[in-house]
């Protein structure tokens, strides 16, 4: 499949500190895309090259193949969420997404149905005429997310649109992502592997500025930091169970099913198996069935660790 996005040898710099270093990696075309990187990887850096905030001491971006620069030019979109978006505290939720829908050169009337298509997109009309300062931090990182997707650019760059979000409200940003899924290219920076995980479908990995790995999502997965066990029978209390198991963590899934995780840099997957198995045995379960699952988190553990 073709690139949407295509980073080629991109270095910035900060004085001595090469935030971005010699950086190369594409995104496929309409895929959901994970870029995973720690604090100080150079995710929000890259991020700003791309959008035009910063100019790269080397290398080039490409948007559907035509460098960034001459992409935005002629018109091209991209969508972006900064990280720390702002909003004008005078302006309504709508007057703040006319202004920018008018900004993309549409009329009046083709403003007003766009912002409206975005809010219902994010599940915030029940909000157009409420201010940025009653919005909830979750709501104004789906307001954020709701000005990105303004003009339906082929590209939206989104740099922790997660972050703050309630359980609730992380369902209904599963639920935009769905429905933008197959139409636009998505790339998704978060700290919550396990919630890209579920989202996306191709991964990133950065480190100091460079890239550790690429691929579809389901090539990064195979054996485990996530062991599941399904039970004969329904499990009422878990905390004898948890405190002998200490430091890994162990939840219920469902009545008869229980999910323990671990550190992949500490133990593996066939020593935490032996343990609990002997623990559930001991304390009087019947195991039906035992499966282990690698996780993004333990891909990124992993690809570190090498680097």
């Amino acid at each position: 499949m073709a690139a949407s996005l295509e980073i080629k040898n991109l270095t910035r710099r900060f004085g001595s500190l090469r935030a971005v270093d010699d950086l190369s990696m594409h995104v496929p075309e309409l895929s959901v895309a994970a870029f995973v990187g720690a604090n100080g990887a150079g995710k929000t850096t890259t991020f700003s090259v791309i959008a035009g905030y910063l100019r790269p001491h080397q290398g080039r971006v490409e948007i559907a193949g035509e460098e960034v620069g001459a992409y935005r030019r002629r018109g091209g979109r991209m969508g972006l969420l900064p990280q720390d978006v702002q909003f004008y505290d005078n302006r309504s939720v709508y007057r703040q997404l006319l202004m920018f829908a008018r900004l993309e050169g549409m009329s009046s009337s083709q403003a007003d149905a766009e912002v409206w298509r975005v809010l219902d997109l994010v599940h915030l009309r029940d909000k157009a005429k409420e201010k940025p300062g009653a919005l909830s931090r979750g709501m104004k990182a789906r307001l954020g997310v709701a000005q990105a997707l303004i003009g339906a650019p082929p590209i939206v760059m989104l740099d922790e649109p997660t972050a703050g979000l309630d359980p609730r409200m992380l369902a209904e940003f599963r639920k935009t992502v769905e429905a933008l899924r197959g139409k636009t290219t998505l790339v998704i920076s978060s700290h919550d592997l396990s919630e890209l995980e579920a989202l996306c479908d191709y991964v990133c990995m950065i480190d100091h500025g460079k890239l550790l790995s690429q691929g579809p999502l389901r090539e990064m997965l195979g054996a485990s930091s996530k062991v599941i066990y399904e039970l004969d029978s329904a499990v009422s209390d878990l905390s004898e169970i948890a405190a002998k198991l200490e430091p890994w963590q162990v939840r219920s899934v469902d009545e008869r099913t229980l999910e323990v995780t671990f550190d992949p840099r500490q133990s593996t997957a066939a020593e935490v198996n032996s343990k609990v198995l002997r623990i559930l045995l001991d304390v009087g379960f019947s195991i039906r069935n035992v499966k282990s699952e690698r996780t993004l988190e333990q891909s990124y553990f992993e690809a570190t660790k090498k680097d």
